[in-house]
């Protein structure tokens, strides 16, 4: 026990203090200094409790100001000053609250290991390799170099906040690939390391993964595992999943829309021109229209696509309902809200989620949302000051179901507001059952979006979340001065479940698959939705 904690300590060590940077001009150990200290009061300015995580006030003042002298001791590179602070922030277990990494310009010039997983239930398997190791697709993933999966998930947990063990299997799969992490955990690597391994006929052995550059991996040819090629594959799309369109399935990938960015725009909001053409880019694979309301309209609506995905499911009397959240990594949660409504009518509206958000009012909050303390107060019918939580007294709501309604539909984030008006309460259809499938990726909004389905009812199926129920959320974005890295704070605590609960930093599916189901399915990057096709066709 003792030799196995001492090596979990020395990879920790070894990581947090030895990352390779790939910048490698330092800069003036002063000017980080000043860069931390401003992040560490933004932090007690913004986030809810930036304490508890260190062991207390003190104690976060401690390592802050150890932090601080080690900074103007030495002369670190800004990726290095990234690889500190991302550690430091570690301890908050927040996974809202993080630094953005440098680009330096040097990223592509780096060596990786010709490794990629996919996380499952409590492991993870090879997903892709070199051709010559093909055979091994499927397999387990027991460590690297001897040291055990385990230790190397406590590693990865010193360099960024992970709010649960998923999160850490998430950030091991991103990393066993990095040489910049690999190296650093084993010095004398040279050019390979070995994989320790069970394959799917049980049989352990070690297999060697080449060290290779950039430019030499992108022109080898790559075995991957099987890829079912029904599912849709656009970011926000769905299509029946059987000839007798009993079974629907809406595939997301962001929790973005044409609703959020409105929004944004029109509320003046901080760089949201900018957020908007990068949504264009990255998730449409296109260029943003330089005219505004030409840019708005190209973005699909989330309310309308939904009610279009309904009325389909209505008039075939379709009984399933799939939504897709794999790999989403979130956005912006009231825009599914309306959503629940199209699909249970007044029942979500008189639902009590019993989901608590304890918001900090901050300057970069009022920044975020480009308002002073009045406006909020006055839009709020408050009286809080900087400093304050935005804790409300608890009162029996004895407004009517009409009340409720209206208000709901008036205030929600939705550009199809007649279409809801025109429920009358009713919804548009709801479906016999519903699945939410999930995967450690599926995190923020996306999480929020599985978490209120299942309140409703859905049945969970899949991975757990890398996100906790009860966490911190909302992130508020800050630049630091000097190096003009940026990043973001929670600004407020969500808490979904009772402390004691056994979901509540876990958000287990109702459904997880087996190992030995991936292996029926020959480990297809699919498997979790047609796991839960043959559970649907077992329940007929």
């Amino acid at each position: 026990m003792r030799h196995s904690c001492a090596i979990i300590l020395y990879l920790c060590l070894a990581v947090v203090c030895n990352l390779k940077t790939y910048g490698q001009t330092t800069v003036n150990p002063d000017s980080l200094a000043s860069d931390f200290s401003y992040l560490v009061k933004q932090l007690e300015l913004t986030h809810p409790d930036p304490y508890s995580g260190f062991g207390g006030k003190v104690f976060f003042h401690k390592q802050a100001f150890d932090l601080t002298n080690d900074i103007r001791r030495n002369k670190y590179t800004t990726q290095q000053f990234f690889d500190k602070i991302s550690a430091f922030l570690a301890n908050l277990n927040d996974g809202h609250t993080l630094l953005i990494r440098p680009n330096t310009g040097e990223r592509n010039k780096a060596s990786l290991f010709p490794i990629v997983a996919k996380v499952i239930p409590d492991e993870l398997i090879i997903r892709g390799v070199l051709p010559e190791n093909k055979v091994f697709l499927g397999s387990r993933i027991l460590g690297v170099n001897g040291v055990s999966t385990d230790s190397l998930l406590k590693a990865v947990g010193t360099l960024k906040a992970c709010e649960n063990i998923y999160g850490q299997y998430s950030l091991l799969n991103t990393y066993l690939s990095h040489s910049d992490f690999i190296l650093k955990l084993f010095p004398e690597t040279k050019d390979k390391i070995y994989l320790n391994i069970e394959t799917p006929d049980g049989i352990k052995t070690d297999i060697p993964i080449p060290l290779l550059s950039m430019d030499t991996l992108k022109k080898c040819p790559k075995a991957q595992l099987p890829r079912w090629d029904v599912i849709p594959t656009n970011y926000m799309s769905y299509q029946f999943m059987d000839k007798a369109k009993d079974i629907m399935l809406l595939k997301l990938t962001r929790v973005m829309a044409r609703e959020n960015f409105e929004t944004m725009i029109h509320g003046n909001w901080p760089k949201s021109y900018e957020q908007m053409r990068q949504f264009y880019k990255q998730t449409l694979s296109k260029e943003m229209p330089t005219d505004t309301a030409e840019a708005l309209n190209g973005l699909p609506s989330f309310s309308e696509t939904f009610y279009q995905m309904l009325t389909e499911m209505k008039k075939e009397k379709a009984r399933t309902l799939i939504i897709d959240l794999r790999g989403n990594g979130g956005g912006w949660t009231p825009i599914t809200l309306p959503s629940l409504y199209q699909l249970f009518g007044d029942k979500y509206i008189e639902t009590d989620m019993d989901t608590r958000f304890y918001r900090l009012l901050s300057p970069l909050y009022l920044l975020k949302t480009n308002q002073s303390l009045e406006e909020f107060n006055q839009g709020h019918n408050s009286e809080f000051q900087l400093g304050d939580y935005t804790f409300e007294e608890d009162r029996p709501d004895t407004a009517s179901i009409i009340t409720k309604r209206k208000y709901f539909i008036e205030n929600c984030m939705s550009d199809t507001k007649p279409k809801l008006e025109k429920q009358q309460g009713k919804p548009v259809y709801t479906p016999e059952n519903i699945y939410v499938v999930t995967d450690e990726r599926t995190f923020s909004a996306a999480f929020h979006y599985a978490f209120y389905l299942w309140k409703m009812g859905a049945t969970i199926v899949g991975i757990p979340c890398m996100q906790a129920p009860n966490t911190f959320m909302e992130q508020t974005p800050f630049q630091l001065p000097y190096t003009q890295l940026n990043g973001s704070i929670s600004n407020s605590m969500q808490i979904f479940l009772p402390p004691n609960d056994r979901r509540a930093k876990t958000f287990w599916p109702d459904l997880m698959p087996t190992y030995d189901d991936y292996k029926r399915y020959q480990f297809d990057i699919h498997s979790e939705i047609r796991y839960l096709l043959d559970q649907i066709e077992q329940k007929k």
